[in-house]
């Protein structure tokens, strides 16, 4: 869809013969329409690019959260077991200095009485078997102390050890962990910029879309409006056309008669508005005065030319028929703002587009304008327009 700005008032003119000039202005308006046509599908394949890219992407995201849930369980289970490590070496820390307590308290108490008991040997020089029995039992009982922290200290390197082994996979996987982050961040920022381009392409897609439908609603109302005045004109021109080739055989007649014959004021309207635009008989008007903005044929963008003129003129201006006729049509078209119709017989017709308010209208009777009389007044041209026929 092509739009063209012009920073005054206007008005839009387009003459034509309703049976030549209206597959000329379809053709037109196709061509835009297969134009807009290519670039939606090349959108749309686009879109389906970034989709299956945006597919890969997310079956990449899926699988690299995937392995993070397993890191992450991994080093859960590791700081668990970490946990139970540091647990099992403090309670062996505790039983450990539990018992060097103990066996400082027995060697002490062992000392103390075996200290007595050999002075008391010494001084009677006699030998007591309860004496031994004790000191041994003292002995087996310190050994026994002494293996029982052994076995501690040796339990207590291998849980340390092994706390290292696991501290060490622990910062493995936290490694792991950072780099599988990392990755998946990654990842997100490239989906995410997909994702932007994507819902540019789809805007522009849905407007061009819009505007698709835009173009083949005026085909279709173009179509349509142009279909409808061609069979009321059809019908009134053959009708007229009855009229005046009875007008003219009177006229005839009286001549051959050595008379002449006066058309009434209604027969010499009739004769008027049935001529067509091809002999004008010095009756056509320009409809206003003032610089054209745009000419027929003129070249608007690529394949799209104008198919009427656009004349320049103040707002409120007063456009005025270019020749004898009937209006067929006073409405507002999209595209076109409101729009008067002149027919002006022979399949010839006038269209008058971007008006402020239309002076005549279509009744019950269809409303018959002369040359030069007001029709409408200009309409403020300061938004944009779209040209005839497009």
């Amino acid at each position: 869809m092509f739009y063209a700005s012009v920073l005054s008032a206007g008005v839009l003119l387009c003459a034509f013969s309703a049976h030549a000039d209206d597959r000329d202005q379809l053709k037109s308006i196709q061509a835009d329409i297969a134009a807009k046509e290519r670039d939606v599908r090349q959108q749309q394949q686009q879109r389906a690019s970034l989709l299956a890219q945006l597919k890969a992407q997310e079956e990449a995201i899926s699988a690299a959260a995937r392995k993070l849930r397993e890191t992450q369980s991994t080093l859960d289970q590791l700081n668990a077991q970490i946990d139970e490590m540091n647990a099992s070496i403090a309670k062996l820390e505790q039983q450990k200095a539990s018992q060097e307590r103990n066996l400082a308290a027995q060697l002490d108490a062992a000392f103390r009485q075996g200290e007595h008991t050999g002075i008391q040997l010494i001084l009677s020089g006699e030998e007591s078997q309860r004496g031994q029995r004790l000191q041994a039992y003292f002995g087996y009982l310190n050994q026994a102390r002494q293996e029982t922290i052994a076995e501690l200290k040796q339990t207590r390197e291998q849980v340390a050890t092994q706390k290292a082994e696991l501290e060490e996979k622990q910062s493995q996987q936290q490694t792991l962990l950072y780099e599988q982050r990392a990755q998946q961040a990654k990842l997100e920022q490239a989906r995410n910029e997909r994702k932007k381009t994507l819902a540019g392409l789809e805007s522009s897609i849905q407007q061009g879309q819009q505007q698709l439908s835009e173009l083949r609603a005026n085909e279709s109302r173009l179509r349509n409006s142009i279909a409808r005045a061609e069979a009321a004109a059809k019908a009134r021109a053959e009708r007229e056309a009855r009229e005046a080739q009875a007008v003219r055989d009177k006229q005839q007649e009286a001549s051959r008669k050595g008379s002449t014959y006066k058309p009434t004021e209604s027969e010499r309207s009739l004769m008027s508005r049935t001529g067509g635009l091809g002999a004008p008989r010095g009756q056509a008007y320009w409809p206003v005065r003032g610089p054209i903005l745009h000419r027929y044929g003129e070249r608007l963008q690529g394949e799209l030319r104008w198919k009427g003129m656009v004349i320049g003129a103040s707002e409120g201006t007063e456009v005025k028929a270019i020749a004898d006729g009937r209006v067929i049509l006073a409405d507002w078209l999209q595209g076109y703002g409101l729009v008067v119709v002149v027919e002006h017989g022979k399949g010839d017709m006038s269209l008058y587009g971007y008006n402020q308010s239309a002076l005549v209208s279509v009744g019950a009777q269809v409303r018959e304008v002369r040359a030069g009389q007001p029709i409408a007044r200009a309409g403020a041209r300061r938004t944009t327009y779209r040209p005839c026929g497009q």
